[in-house]
């Protein structure tokens, strides 16, 4: 219990920490000049952080059903185990 609890408290920091890193600026310096219209088409249409927080979200969501999954499986082949073997 003490390890899931562990590794709980582990992603759930990560994914803090990649979301406030998605969600800030990281510009180095400021444009001195005044961005051109072809500056500002681009700003507006770019999809990268979008497509890493899909991208993240949905690989999240992929990697718990299959540890879930993968969990029932075997709790199913330990309680057939125990079972006795007659045929249903």
């Amino acid at each position: 219990m003490a390890n899931r609890c562990r590794y709980i408290r582990f992603f759930f920091i990560l994914f803090i920490g990649i979301f406030i890193f998605l969600h800030t600026d990281h510009s180095i310096a400021a444009s001195p000049t005044a961005p051109t219209s072809s500056e500002t088409s681009t700003e507006n249409t770019d999809l990268g952080p979008l497509l890493w927080s899909v991208l993240f979200i949905g690989g999240s969501i992929a990697i718990t059903l299959s540890y879930v999954s993968w969990r029932k499986y075997r709790g199913e082949v330990k309680k057939g185990a125990k079972k006795d073997k007659s045929v249903d």
